[in-house]
């Protein structure tokens, strides 16, 4: 065969192998997942002593002398065959073969149930060989992509002329060829020749030999692994599906809304990013029903839903998405639209607003504006998708923001509104949402206190509003462990608490606690940073009050960032967390909740300090979610430093009832609520407590 045309045979063999080359790693990276939760299988089944089984089995079986025999847990009966079993003095085969299938049915039931988690705080061995494993896989997968285009074109121009290229090199096929076809082979030789004299070849070639040649090393994985956990999480994912997943990725939303959105064909061709299964999902959903809320609970993604949306249109033909959101997360849309997709960001923020927002129109890509700044903008263009982040801040249609989004809402072709607390203090406010997005279903809505009401609320708005929780998709997700820090007054807090109650003055009541250098809060929160501290841990402290965080600014030990305030500008924002994160150690970042409790993604830290009660359980649930989301990898401590016999008992109370009325309408979908298993909040809907009614009761408990 000729020289050339044995190099192109190796240069194609050499293309597969490298096209193969994920798969195998796939593979490997299977087999190891599939190993270790058949070893924590394994080790639950043996935890199970055989005399367990006994309340599960059908009446009238026998287990005879099972309990003295060598089959001492569930495990041993699970891996014997009935057969086995009924050698046992006093089990007959029927009786043997019952007790077999329940320990086979205790096994799936715990497979069913058993979770992958990588823990970097422990860092075992067979967690390590997976996390290898996952970026050996990832690295070879985007190694891969830059290649697949030149090998299919390659194969386009080589494939036609292999046959009769490789006949040329065979003296019998030749001498007993007819003329024709020895010309047609020596041709095929000839543009052989051509093809491989080509650089793009040659280039080609060196990209393949460097994807074998130079295999991923990742010395330290663990390091890799806190960096991006998110993003190997979404992979590990791939391989760890199992219960009733697939169901929760749904949002427990009706079989005919799933079938629906299951018809698109999610087009990834604009995407960086791996997605997991519900996301994909709740792009599907978001693409299927034109508008409507995404309403996932803080920290699973909903930016690169909505992003996965917008690669989604842009590959069809529609490039224009606008996204409208808070100030203080206007770089994070920024910055996540350049890591998720290969689509052009836009921030139409500050002078050149106007100039910039024309090029979008002109050009396409992602427009990122304020609310405020859209008050004053002329869109030139009709958006082909408009996203609202913390759609909440809308919740009042009165408002010249709320008016502004929902004139150019009416002009888009599909929106999303996004918030991962759609109704805060009243069930009102998110019936005004709906009616945003679906006006018709809006008009049925008919809120009514208690259970009743709560079930009827979500089946109606089923179709245009989907949520999932952090419990049933993010099972990777490590522990959030909730204490409430309770302390007394000290003297002089104390003093400063009845004066304030005695003023009428309900903030300095709330800042009470925090009077004196040598509080009774200030002395619990130090102990906190302290044991976060001998623990290598970084700690996230919010207070609604800049001088409470001046307080605790002045006597935390270590390094501190902040404190982040409403007046501290976007980018600054931006570049306290990041230097945060990467500070080498523990340290600690002070954020007024209103400021940092939004937008912000600050994994690094891994305890949260709530310095008082807010208004809102919203407001508390998106502070923590801050650290508490995907791309966490540690437990997450929050801490709710509280003042006994203050209004910190009332507002708590009011909390727990606002948590529960939202945990009613907005949290449970109605098809995985069907069942009698909740309870009503007891509270009537309305705004709750005023400031008033708090300093009235404080008085009258002072006397």
């Amino acid at each position: 065969m000729d020289e050339t045309v044995r190099s192109l045979e190796a240069l194609i063999a050499l293309g597969q192998h490298v096209l193969d080359a994920p798969h195998a790693a796939r593979a490997e990276v299977a087999g190891a997942v599939a190993r270790h939760i058949e070893a924590k299988v394994d080790a639950a089944m043996r935890a199970i002593p055989v005399s367990a089984l006994r309340g599960a089995l059908p009446k009238g079986t026998r287990m005879g002398e099972l309990e003295r025999s060598a089959f001492r847990t569930a495990a041993d009966l699970a891996r014997a065959t009935p057969a086995m079993i009924a050698a046992v003095p006093g089990i007959g085969p029927q009786s043997a073969l019952a007790i077999h299938q329940e320990a086979a049915a205790q096994h799936d039931r715990l497979r069913g149930e058993t979770r992958l988690r990588l823990d970097a705080d422990r860092k075992p061995g067979e967690d390590t060989e997976i996390l290898r494993g996952l970026l050996t896989l990832r690295a070879l997968e985007s190694a891969v992509l830059p290649v697949r285009e030149p090998l299919a074109r390659l194969h386009l121009r080589a494939d036609p002329l292999r046959a009769d290229a490789a006949r040329a090199g065979r003296r019998l096929s030749m001498l007993f060829s007819g003329k024709a076809k020895r010309e047609r082979a020596k041709a095929a030789v000839a543009r052989v020749h051509a093809i491989m004299a080509d650089q793009d070849v040659h280039a080609l070639q060196a990209q393949l030999l460097a994807v074998l040649e130079g295999p991923p090393q990742f010395p330290a994985p663990w390091a890799e692994y806190e960096h991006d956990a998110a993003a190997i999480n979404a992979l590990l994912s791939q391989f760890t599906e199992v219960g009733d997943e697939a169901q929760s990725a749904h949002g427990f939303i009706t079989a005919e809304l799933v079938e629906d959105a299951a018809k698109i064909t999610l087009d990834r061709t604009h995407l960086r990013s791996f997605l997991r299964g519900y996301q994909a999902f709740g792009a599907q959903y978001l693409l299927t029903r034109g508008k409507a809320i995404l309403g996932d609970e803080m920290g699973l993604g909903k930016t690169v839903q909505a992003l996965a949306v917008a690669a989604h249109l842009t590959a069809k033909g529609s490039g224009h998405t606008l996204v409208v959101c808070p100030a203080s997360v206007i770089s994070n849309w920024v910055n996540e639209t350049g890591k998720h997709t290969d689509l052009r960001p836009w921030q139409i923020h500050g002078p050149e607003r106007d100039a910039l927002l024309a090029e979008w129109g002109r050009r396409g890509g992602v427009a990122i504006t304020t609310f405020d700044t859209l008050k004053a903008l002329r869109v030139p263009v009709d958006p082909d998708l408009l996203v609202v982040d913390e759609a909440h801040f809308v919740k009042n249609p009165a408002t010249q923001r709320a008016q502004a989004v929902r004139a150019v809402l009416a002009r888009s072709g599909r929106a999303v509104l996004m918030s991962g607390t759609p109704m805060e203090n009243r069930v009102e406010e998110f019936k005004n949402l709906v009616g945003y997005v679906q006006p018709s279903i809006a008009s049925r809505i008919h809120v009514r206190d208690g259970l009743g009401g709560a079930r009827a609320f979500r089946k109606v708005v089923a179709p245009a509003y989907l949520r999932r929780n952090q419990e049933d998709v993010l099972t990777e997700l490590p522990d959030l462990i909730e204490v409430e820090d309770w302390v007394l007054f000290a003297g002089a807090d104390k003093a400063a608490y009845r004066s304030a109650v005695r003023d009428g003055n309900f903030m300095a009541m709330r800042q009470a606690a925090y009077a004196s250098a040598g509080s009774a809060k200030l002395e619990r929160i130090v102990e906190i940073v302290a044991e976060a501290r001998a623990g290598d841990a970084k700690v996230l402290a919010f207070s609604y009050f800049r001088g409470v965080l001046e307080s605790i600014r002045g006597t935390l030990p270590g390094t501190v960032y902040g404190p982040i305030t409403g007046a501290t500008p976007v980018a600054e924002r931006q570049r306290l967390v990041d230097a945060f994160a990467a500070h080498p150690g523990p340290a600690s970042l002070l954020a007024q909740i209103e400021a940092g409790g939004v937008g912000l993604n600050i994994q690094a830290a891994s305890v949260v300090i709530l310095a008082e009660p807010q208004w809102k359980p919203s407001t508390e649930s998106q502070a923590i979610a801050r650290a508490h989301r995907m791309g966490q990898v540690r437990t997450v401590q929050v801490h709710r430093v509280l003042a006994k016999d203050s209004v910190d008992e009332l507002m708590r109370e009011t909390l727990a009832r606002k948590s529960g009325l939202f945990d009613e309408y907005a949290r449970r979908s109605h098809a995985k609520e069907s069942d009698a298993a909740a309870t009503a909040t007891g509270w009537d809907g309305g705004a709750g407590p005023t400031e008033q009614d708090y300093v009235r009761a404080e008085r009258e408990r002072l006397g």
